[in-house]
């Protein structure tokens, strides 16, 4: 009877302990897949991390040379600046009112004006015109060598004009304003010759009058001073309109052009 039962409580036994070995065995695989994915979850963020920390540290070395960066585009500006500025100095006038396309004349500042009646560059009585008070005083406005300039290095400027015949051996050409005033001379010198003494008009008169019309019909139109003007107050009565004399102008500096003119002379010669 003891020998029958052992064979049943063996069998009992193994069923328990096999039981038993299978939970440990399900549990040891549960425990390695989450073994597994605790790893790959731990490889995952080391690098999400690795990537964040490589990419925080390139833009903290960016950020640190970013001075650098700064200091070559600031070269480049300036090279780029200075380049157009050593270039020749025509290109930075071409805007200038009134002014020098070739870049050898400065620019001059401006200051208003208020234009008002001097009779005594043209007096009433225009025999006075050829007295020698009336020729200093035409002299006053112009420099020595009435505006004819010396360009001592021609290959500098752009636009120059034909340089004049009369010094051969110099660059000289004259300026507009100065040419203006002489054609006004003229036409003043002519008005008072025929109004006094014919015999004081110069044989050139016919060619070089209609020559000095054209010249400053367009010398004004070019200049197109648009100052505003008011009633008049010097017109003999019974004449309205508007003399002028009380509109302020926008006026370059007249001692600087002055100035310049003299400063570049051709030569010593007192005319106009």
């Amino acid at each position: 009877m003891k020998d029958q039962r052992r064979p049943k409580d063996e069998y009992r036994t193994l069923n328990v302990i096999h039981e038993e070995d299978h939970d440990d065995s399900s549990s040891t695989d549960v425990d390695l897949e989450a073994l597994d994915l605790n790893e790959k979850d731990y490889m995952h963020g080391s690098t999400s991390r690795n990537g964040k920390e490589k990419e925080s540290g390139f833009f903290a070395v960016l950020k640190e040379y970013w001075w650098l960066v700064d200091t070559f585009l600031l070269v480049v500006i300036i090279v780029l600046v200075l380049g157009n500025s050593w270039g020749r100095r025509g290109r930075d006038h071409f805007f200038e009112g009134a002014g020098d396309l070739t870049g050898f004349a400065p620019e001059f500042s401006q200051k208003i004006t208020t234009f008002s009646p001097d009779p005594a560059f043209v007096p009433e009585n225009t025999s006075e015109f050829f007295s020698e008070e009336t020729r200093k005083k035409w002299l006053s406005l112009v420099p020595k060598g009435l505006g004819y300039l010396e360009i001592k290095n021609p290959g500098d400027y752009d636009n120059l004009p034909t340089r004049l015949d009369a010094f051969p051996d110099q660059f000289v050409v004259t300026s507009s304003m100065t040419h203006q005033l002489h054609c006004l001379y003229a036409i003043a010198e002519a008005y008072s010759a025929l109004t006094s003494d014919v015999s004081r008009v110069p044989q050139e008169t016919p060619w070089h009058l209609n020559h000095c019309f054209d010249y400053l019909r367009q010398g004004i139109m070019c200049c197109g001073d648009v100052a505003l003007e008011g009633e008049q107050t010097s017109f003999p009565e019974g004449f309205d309109g508007s003399d002028g004399w009380d509109a302020k102008h926008v006026c370059k500096n007249y001692d600087e052009v002055y100035d310049y003119l003299e400063k570049n002379r051709a030569n010593d010669a007192e005319w106009i």
